[in-house]
């Protein structure tokens, strides 16, 4: 009896065993799958990046003129007589500020008045302006009639060959009177002469007159000798034309350079004098656009600076994002955006304004090309401030209320793309046209219904009671044509789906 116990007992252990076997086996090797059904709704393709709010132009205003820097970093200046900028007006050296009207930080409207001036010192500076103009226009009448003056001079100077022959003429004549006072001093050698040996002796009184005329005869020869020398170079200076040309066109280019020196300086002084009277007539400072006033260096009863006296801002914000270059391509002017304020928890559209030209230099060799985008704010936020840190989001592509599956659910490349329908339990490999690819979502054009199980992921036990399965990679799929295409299947520890 007891032996058929034994027997019975280990029938039971091993029948038992056999039965907990086979069922631990069965369970192993059982597939569990991740899964999505089929949904219809919008797949939306978007670019994220980072940026920073800014001003989109400012203006630094002063009595006379305007210079505005727009957030592309370019410049403009212009005068008005109730404008603004920089440089400042000529009256700040003489005039004071009446009145100051805005506080920094203060929200202005367009031509609103920001600040005058009192110009009585203005009336001086324009009067010495004045007086520049008309002597310097004297000036130029002096320097005029020099030059006329020198014209007719060189006018009238006789032709070369009629120079040549006068030289000629006057040093014939001179030699002439020299050999007629040389021998009117040989005669008077010889009656001195004669006088001086006379016997009986000639009174001194004859004697002395004989020396006069001696001496008288002298100098008429040096005199003649002098005439003859200087008509030998006059000759020669009638000869070499060459020299009399570079002498008058001396003359003319000295007087003509008075000329325009002279008109010059009219030239400057009217200028000085237009300045002077814009500065006259620049009192105000007003808002060239609405915005808010960042800036205010005037002080009542002081002269205004010589650099900009009022700075502000225009209300239009804008924001720079830093994009990357395979997104570069998908992006235009005028295209819409969302950006987030972290600062203030808040999104406001936005839209494109200027596309890039070139990569930014900080990601130059960095391995990570960036490009700057600039976009303008719709609306501004209360709260919202230059220098606060957004984050971009723009619609690239879309499409609404299409069929679409997760993005890890297609296998394949496109055009044989295929999605597993889960059938009974059981995974079967569907073929699917795709259109529209995101990360996380991809447009399904045909192959599948509303409310069909796809699979996206498998968690399989035999390797680890806490390991999943997942999908593979998805590669790029872009636009409704289904160009790209999805990569990879089922395989991979990934948690979820």
């Amino acid at each position: 009896m007891k032996r058929w116990l034994v027997v019975a007992l280990v029938v039971v252990l091993a029948a038992g065993g056999w039965w907990f076997l086979s069922h631990r086996s069965s369970a192993t090797a059982a597939t569990q799958y991740l899964t999505s059904t089929v949904k219809q709704s919008d797949v939306t393709a978007t670019i994220a990046a980072t940026g920073t709010v800014g001003s989109a132009s400012t203006y630094a205003l002063a009595f006379g003129t305007t210079t505005q820097t727009t957030s592309s970093g370019s410049s403009s200046s212009q005068g008005s007589s109730a404008g603004a900028s920089g440089s400042g007006s000529s009256s700040s050296a003489t005039n004071t500020v009446a009145t100051v009207g805005v506080v920094v930080g203060e929200h202005v409207a367009k031509g609103q008045l920001l600040a005058t001036e009192d110009a009585s010192g203005s009336a001086a500076a324009v009067a010495s302006a004045a007086s520049s103009v008309a002597s310097a226009q004297a000036q130029v009448l002096v320097a005029q009639s020099n030059l006329r003056s020198t014209q007719a001079k060189i006018a009238a100077q006789s032709s070369a060959s009629s120079q040549i022959a006068a030289a000629q003429a006057q040093l014939a004549a001179d030699q002439a009177a020299l050999a007629v006072d040389q021998q009117k001093l040989a005669d008077a050698n010889a009656k001195l002469a004669a006088d001086q040996a006379a016997q009986p002796p000639v009174p001194a009184t004859v004697i002395a007159a004989d020396k006069l005329a001696v001496a008288q005869a002298q100098q008429s020869v040096a005199r003649d000798q002098t005439a003859i020398a200087n008509d030998q170079v006059a000759l020669t200076t009638a000869k070499n034309t060459s020299v009399t040309a570079a002498s008058n066109a001396a003359q003319l280019a000295q007087a003509r350079a008075a000329v325009t020196q002279a008109q010059n300086q009219v030239a400057t002084a009217k200028s000085q004098l237009a300045t002077a009277r814009t500065s006259a007539t620049a009192t105000t400072i007003t808002a060239p656009v609405a915005g808010i006033v960042t800036a205010v260096n005037l002080t009542v009863g002081q002269a205004p600076p010589s650099t900009s006296a009022i700075t502000m801002r225009s209300d239009t914000l804008t924001v720079v994002a830093n994009v990357a270059e395979q997104d570069v391509a998908t992006l235009t002017v005028g295209q819409t955006a969302q950006v987030t304020l972290t600062a203030l928890s808040t999104t406001v559209p936005a839209t494109i304004t200027t596309l890039p030209t070139a990569a930014n230099s900080s990601s130059t060799g960095s391995g990570a090309v960036t490009f700057p985008l600039s976009l303008v704010l719709t609306t501004n936020p209360k709260g919202v401030l230059p220098g606060m840190t957004a984050s971009i989001a723009i619609v690239t592509a879309s499409a609404k209320n299409v069929l679409n599956v997760p993005t890890t659910a297609i296998q394949g490349t496109t055009p044989n793309n295929t999605v597993q329908l889960l059938v009974n339990g059981a995974p079967q490999s569907t073929p699917v046209n795709i259109g529209l690819s995101t990360n996380s979502t991809t447009e399904i054009i045909s192959g599948v219904q509303v409310g069909q199980v796809v699979v996206t992921g498998v968690v399989n036990p035999t390797a680890s009671t806490s390991t999943t399965g997942g999908v593979g990679g998805v590669g790029g799929l872009t636009g409704r044509t289904g160009l790209g295409g999805a990569g990879g299947g089922f395989g991979g520890a990934r948690p979820g789906g």
